[in-house]
């Protein structure tokens, strides 16, 4: 790509997001500014999962500003999770995003500890509510055992604050996931992002 951009190419408003911890445990993506931006939607697929499949792939040319993998944009209801940043010239920025459709996460946590007479008390130890996106697992990413009929399984991506465990319950509260899973995999290395493999099977 060229270096320069003309000024009138940044033709579509979008919001510049942060996820950040609004309350005790909840989370949201807040909007940091406004910025003028180029977008062009691409045939491709953008592969911003490592163990799910991809979503619409987005080029965004934005001013030249405070920007990393940890944020995000929006263009109108439109959320655009960034994979790449470039600089492009002096005074822009190329960004590689996905078109995705974020969700409300509820996730708990419940440990046995032990109470009077040496009882087992089961308490809830963590709650979050956070956006995270589902995407349907990577076909060659699949186990080779045969899963049960009754079992659903997605890859929940989330911001590196949300630290899961394996056994945590995970509430989608809406979408047509909607629903209660467990997860079973942690995929935590990457600097920006996590990956949890959760499992719906029958009533949770």
């Amino acid at each position: 790509m060229a270096d320069h951009i003309d000024a009138g190419k940044l033709d579509k408003p979008v919001q510049v997001l942060a996820l950040r911890e609004t309350g005790p445990g909840v989370w949201t993506w807040e909007r940091v500014r406004r910025a003028w931006a180029n977008i062009t939607f691409r045939p491709g697929t953008n592969l911003f999962s490592k163990v799910g499949v991809g979503a619409r792939d987005a080029a965004v040319v934005l001013r030249r500003q405070s920007l990393t993998l940890h944020n995000a944009l929006r263009l109108g209801d439109q959320h655009l999770f960034l994979t790449a940043i470039t600089e492009r010239g002096r005074g822009h920025l190329d960004v590689d995003a996905a078109v995705v459709e974020p969700v409300s996460c509820t996730a708990t946590r419940t440990e046995d500890t032990v109470g009077e007479n040496a009882r087992p008390i089961t308490a809830e130890t963590m709650r979050m509510t956070f956006p995270g996106v589902l995407t349907e697992k990577y076909a060659r990413y699949e186990r080779e055992e045969t899963h049960a009929e009754n079992e659903t399984s997605y890859v929940l991506v989330t911001s590196k604050p949300i630290t899961l465990k394996a056994g945590d319950l995970v509430t989608v509260q809406e979408g047509p996931a909607k629903g209660k899973y467990h997860v079973t995999v942690c995929h935590v290395l990457d600097a920006w992002k996590n990956e949890y493999e959760i499992v719906w099977r029958g009533d949770v």
